[in-house]
């Protein structure tokens, strides 16, 4: 199984721009679809983790939730804050390591992540961060 490394997605978010990435990675916005299924979002902090190109962060920002992204290579920020700044919304990019984040104990309301559990051979670093 070939290892997930920061390096290999520093390089696939740098190349983001030239690919259309709906078409790798489309949501349908099944997340934020799920998210205001458990009530208005309006006020609520949420964290995505993973954050990827931030569509589904900046979505709930539009939404009125307060939305922080977690990823650890800066090129997947990038596209968010860029994403964020088009939809004239905030969303708070972070960079840090899932499995150990920078954030205390019940700080957030919501915490998703899509396209990632997969990429952990051992997922329960990963389930226990966010659960706490």
């Amino acid at each position: 199984m070939r290892a997930s490394t920061p390096e290999h997605w520093q390089k696939f978010w740098e190349e983001a721009d030239s690919i259309e990435l709906d078409e790798v990675y489309g949501t349908d916005g099944r997340m934020v679809r799920e998210a205001t299924r458990l009530g208005d979002v309006t006020g609520k902090r949420i964290l995505e983790v993973g954050a990827g190109t931030g569509r589904d962060a900046v979505a709930l920002a539009k939404a009125g939730a307060e939305v922080v992204t977690l990823d650890y290579v800066a090129g997947s920020l990038k596209l968010t804050a860029q994403a964020a700044a088009g939809a004239e919304v905030t969303v708070s990019p972070v960079c840090g390591d899932g499995t150990g984040s920078p954030f205390a104990d019940e700080t957030f309301d919501i915490i998703f992540h899509q396209g990632l559990l997969e990429h952990f051979r051992d997922t329960g670093p990963l389930l226990g961060d966010n659960a706490r």
